[in-house]
């Protein structure tokens, strides 16, 4: 009997030793695997955050503003079938190496959103609006949306606009080529907040010219691409950026009329090639010797309106 209890006390001894020892390998393994899966948790938290870093450089890069120069954009009159000049323009600027694109004054939303939504990706340029009747109207409606968000408009030239639109306070610079006895060409106005310069040059001055030949002239073609030469390559995103608000301010402001400049006011400064009486090149030569004579030639009697239709 006594020999069956020892071993019994011997067995539980050692079963309760081996116990002990199970019970401590369990709690080392159980506390090595809380350890790693927190180390776990940490790289990847550190992985994580490391990728978010990664992802904001890139974006950060992305985002740099980088210019890619002079856009023109030509907008058409009346149904895109009377100004034709504008087509003209299009090919002499893309031939000259200024980029430009022609389309119909209704399309002027739409050029505009596409406009400031590559501002907003970083992706900045010159924007030159040119248009003639209802797309010389459609220019400042632009201007203004793009100015709603501070996007800026180094230049505009109108071609006898069909009302007294405003300029906002987004543009440069403002070259109104228009008739007072034509029956539709119409004075552009100073808006609140503009600070540029405003030409309205009034070319019954220099004689009657039709409404829906002005935007043929090629006399006043070379002189639009001189003042769009003019504007160079400057970053607009420091010369003509503007507080998205400043559009707001102009659609309920008072416009102030603009003193009609003469033909001389409204050369580029900065373009000595293209002087106040237009220098042309050899093929247009025939074609200035038609233009209208200098502004400050005008009659002190207007001619009577034409009878030409509207675009």
């Amino acid at each position: 009997m006594r020999r069956r209890a020892g071993k019994c006390l011997r067995f539980g001894k050692t079963f309760a030793i081996g116990g002990i020892k199970m019970m401590r390998f369990v709690g080392f393994f159980l506390t090595a695997l809380v350890a790693t899966s927190f180390m776990a948790g940490l790289t990847g938290e550190a992985r994580a955050q490391q990728e978010i870093v990664v992802a904001q450089a890139k974006k950060t890069r992305a985002a740099a503003p980088r210019n890619t120069g002079t856009h023109v954009y030509l907008l058409r009159g009346f149904m895109d079938i009377f100004s034709t000049g504008m087509d003209d323009l299009n090919v002499k600027l893309n031939r000259s190496g200024i980029r430009a694109s022609v389309h119909g004054h209704a399309e002027y939303p739409t050029l505009a959103d596409a406009i400031i939504d590559r501002h907003r990706r970083g992706i900045r340029e010159n924007v030159v609006i040119i248009g003639h009747s209802l797309g010389a109207n459609a220019c400042f409606e632009m201007a203004q949306q793009l100015g709603q968000a501070g996007v800026g408009v180094p230049l505009i030239i109108a071609y006898d606009p069909t009302a007294p639109m405003t300029v906002s306070s987004n543009v440069g610079r403002v070259v109104n080529f228009y008739s007072s006895t034509n029956g539709w060409g119409s004075p552009i106005m100073r808006g609140a907040g503009f600070r540029g310069t405003l030409n309205n040059v009034d070319l019954s001055r220099r004689g009657e010219i039709g409404h829906t030949d002005i935007d043929k002239s090629p006399a006043l073609h070379s002189q639009s691409i001189g003042f769009i030469r003019s504007i160079g390559s400057g970053n607009p995103s420091t010369s003509a950026t503007v507080s998205p608000d400043a559009g707001e301010k102009v659609k309920d402001a008072a416009p102030k009329p603009e003193t009609n400049a003469t033909t001389k006011d409204a050369a580029p400064a900065s373009t000595a090639s293209v002087p106040a009486s237009t220098t042309l090149s050899p093929s247009t030569a025939a074609a200035a010797a038609e233009a209208p004579k200098p502004a400050a030639e005008k009659s002190a009697t207007a001619t009577a309106p034409s009878s030409e239709n509207k675009n």
